[in-house]
């Protein structure tokens, strides 16, 4: 073998050596960019749910401090709508109010079962339901992710 042939062995086993580097790199960088875009997607997904509760716990704040109303009408949809927000909030950022107003999923069963309570309160407590279901596959995403 001459000193040529040993010069382009040396160099082809440099280019394969140098190509295997760059595929080893790139798999590296492909890998961390994942990581970075799953962190970013967990902490927009976190934050997203923050702001939500930020909002509900606005409105709800504003909807306890006006104090009631005279109008009948007026005091149900107020009530209403304190208890909606309740509801979709976890008992770990109100836990009085929760526990007053909305309770475990077993009371709400409870209730529902209940053959004396009306059709329209069944139907809100079924909502309910599902609204505690649905926070709680919202939460399990945001604790995976």
């Amino acid at each position: 073998m001459t000193t040529s042939d040993l010069i382009q062995l040396a160099a082809v086993l440099a280019a394969v050596v140098a190509a295997i580097i760059a595929l080893i790199i790139s798999w590296l960088d492909r890998r961390n960019a994942r990581r970075i875009a799953d962190a970013d997607r967990a902490s927009a997904l976190r934050h997203s749910h923050l702001m939500f509760e930020l909002e509900a716990l606005t409105r709800l704040t504003q909807n306890l401090n006006r104090g009631g109303s005279t109008d009948d009408l007026e005091r149900a949809r107020m009530g209403a709508e304190a208890l909606t927000l309740v509801g979709v909030l976890s008992p770990d950022r109100i836990p009085e109010l929760w526990e007053q107003k909305v309770g475990s999923d077993d009371r709400l069963r409870a209730a529902f079962a209940d053959p004396e309570m009306p059709e329209y309160k069944k139907e809100a407590l079924e909502a309910q339901l599902a609204i505690s279901a649905v926070l709680r596959e919202i939460r399990e995403e945001t604790r995976v992710a």
